[in-house]
């Protein structure tokens, strides 16, 4: 335990590395260092990441830290997954997982000689990936790839059987969150998992279709159709997971229907806030992604801002959400796809902006726009727009 919480005061990701880093020293673990750079512990090739889990802790009772630190501490004593297929293949679990999970550690090794190991995924839907999980009692670790390649089986197959795997649990249980919305809880875990069982749903004590959102990890929220107030209670509840808990994942929306599972974009109010649900969701993905690109581009010489991704409330209407970055002049920049862009210049002077849409930025000054292979996207700009191009943008001002 640091000063800083034998006194009261919420730990830092720093207090939750040394706590961790002298557990491990007590039970003989060695090689574990922290990385504050990547907000990371690293042994080796094995790297815990704080970002979520120091969410978790610091929003913890005190009884509740010493639990977490154990759960945390386990992570550390992780074995390696079984090489015997006929061994593993009992224990692997489909978990639902971003795409841009790995997005930190992709980033950090482009200048190393060693490329980036494969993930041994299949995509789901929208931004979402199928993945495996292997259960180790106290903990759950991601299958390599190249573990799945030592087994000798297809990944297809493999993933079929987590699912089968996951099937096979022991049935989980709705529980109502407010009066139109419930929330999946299992005694195994995986509960956001359980989306990609529509079965599931069958049993949703909801009217009508259902509808269903995976916020957060563990989180899987639903409601019906035909509930009164139920989507924008549910996309409230969705929202606030997304904002406060740890481990955030997706900020869609989705139909349950007898096609399977699929997207859904509601209209009117309901449409207004789950576009603020999807903009603060990779508004999170664009901050990890500039943390990584800031340190990769100094360790390259290039000498580029990349730029924030922001949001801005409504006057009107303050949870309507719009996204903008900024491009300012003389400033190599990347940009992230924003709704709006902000031009800066003339910095020893007046001090000029204007705040333009990014179509209307496109139509005008477009041609300064490099395209990247970053994802989420980012444009980038080397050059910053000329006298007239500026008169133009103004006439176009937000």
């Amino acid at each position: 335990m640091t000063w800083r919480t034998a006194i009261g005061l919420k730990p830092t990701s720093t207090d939750l590395a040394q706590d961790l880093l002298k557990a491990a020293e007590r039970h003989g673990l060695t090689g574990w260092q922290h990385d504050a750079t990547a907000d990371a512990i690293r042994n080796g090739d094995h790297v815990i990441n704080l970002a979520n889990i120091h969410l978790e802790y610091s929003a913890a009772s005190r009884l509740g830290r010493r639990h977490l630190l154990q759960k945390y501490f386990a992570m550390l004593q992780t074995p390696p997954v079984s090489k015997l297929w006929s061994l593993a293949q009992t224990k692997i679990y489909p978990l639902l997982r971003s795409r841009y999970d790995l997005l930190t550690h992709e980033i950090a090794s482009r200048h190393k000689q060693e490329p980036f190991p494969p993930r041994a995924a299949r995509r789901f839907i929208s931004s979402l990936d199928q993945i495996l999980g292997y259960d180790h009692g106290q903990t759950v670790s991601q299958v390599p790839a190249s573990t799945v390649e030592e087994w000798a089986v297809p990944l297809d197959v493999v993933i079929d059987r987590a699912l089968n795997n996951l099937r096979s649990l022991p049935a989980p249980t709705w529980l109502k969150v407010n009066p139109s919305v419930w929330k999946l809880e299992s005694d195994e875990g995986y509960n956001e998992s359980f989306l990609q069982l529509p079965k599931v749903f069958e049993i949703l004590p909801a009217k009508g279709t259902p509808v269903a959102m995976i916020p957060n990890r563990g989180a899987l929220l639903a409601t019906g159709s035909d509930e009164p107030g139920g989507l924008t209670a549910l996309l409230a509840e969705a929202r606030k997971s997304l904002q406060e808990a740890a481990w955030p994942l997706c900020g869609d929306l989705f139909r349950i229907g007898s096609n399977g599972i699929q997207l859904l974009a509601p209209e009117g109010r309901d449409g207004t806030a789950l576009d603020s649900i999807q903009k603060i969701d990779i508004s999170s993905i664009y901050s990890a992604q500039k943390t990584a690109l800031e340190a990769h581009c100094e360790a390259i010489q290039d000498d580029v801002y990349v730029a924030t991704f922001g949001l801005l409330g409504q006057k009107n209407d303050p949870d309507q959400l719009q996204s903008w970055c900024s491009w300012t002049e003389g400033v190599p920049t990347l940009l992230p796809k924003a709704d709006l862009i902000a031009f800066i210049w003339d910095l020893s002077g007046a001090r000029k902006t204007a705040l333009v849409s990014w179509k209307k930025a496109a139509a005008t000054v477009g041609h300064y726009f490099k395209p990247t292979d970053e994802d989420p996207a980012r444009t980038r700009v080397d050059e910053f727009p000329n006298a007239a191009e500026l008169a133009e943008l103004q006439k176009h001002v937000v």
